[in-house]
This record gives C-alpha cells, structure tokens and sequence, in this order.
C-alpha cells in the first residue's frame, strides 16, 4: 500500500511550483465539514473555516487538514484535483482502518489522539 505522503509528493510536489499553490488552515476540532453557501465551498472547523474554490478542494483539504497538517500545496488544475482525489482518500480511508486496528486497545482519547497525530507525521513527512 502507498503511503499518503509518498503519493503526495508524486502527484502534487512534482507539479511546477506554478500549477500549485499553499494553503493553510489553524483548525480547532477533530470534525471538519464542508458545507456550500451562495459564494461557494467552505471548509468549517468549528467556527474557522476556509474558503474552497469546489467541492473537490474542500474534500482535499479535508483530508491533510484532519491528519493535522497545517498547511498543504494543492493543484491549481481542477480536473487534475478530481482526478487524484478519489486515490488520495481511498489511501486515507485505508491509513485510519490500520491505525485503528492498532490503537483498539488504548482507552485513553488523550493517547490515541497523540499516536494517531505522530502516525500521520510520519507517513506523511514531506519536503515543503
């Protein structure tokens, strides 16, 4: 199986550094939720949110922003975004379920919570 962060840096760090650009987002919570207005998509951590520019930005960001990155390059292209997303989360998906298998038996949230985040920093370390 892929690592996040490798499938990162091969579908997004190799872009020209034109054809991608920084976001960055200091969210609260563990639940983020994309929710539509009439000005477009925002990404909502409590009360914070960030402006997306579609749906499928949204869902991308979500996904780097929940593993408690704070900033992340997403692509400019918005084809090439919808193209990459459904692998993107499918390895997402895939990373939880393992972590999960192996955090069962810890009751405390505290500590889950801290080898959850020091799993995600280490498979998604990354060259920014």
């Amino acid at each position: 199986m892929k690592r996040i962060g490798e499938y990162y840096r091969e579908t997004v760090m190799s872009l020209p550094k034109k054809e991608r650009e920084l976001r960055e987002f200091e969210h609260i919570s563990d639940e983020l939720t994309i929710e539509r207005d009439l000005f477009g998509w925002q990404l909502y951590s409590d009360k914070k949110y960030i402006e997306c520019r579609s749906e499928e930005e949204a869902r991308y960001l979500r996904v780097f922003f929940s593993m408690g990155l704070n900033e992340i390059y997403v692509p400019k292209n918005d084809e090439y975004l919808k193209s990459i997303l459904p692998e993107l989360e499918k390895l997402k998906k895939r990373t939880d379920e393992i972590i999960d298998d192996y955090l069962y038996g810890i009751l405390s949230r505290k500590k889950r919570a801290q080898i959850r985040h020091a799993v995600y920093m280490e498979i998604t370390a990354q060259e920014t």
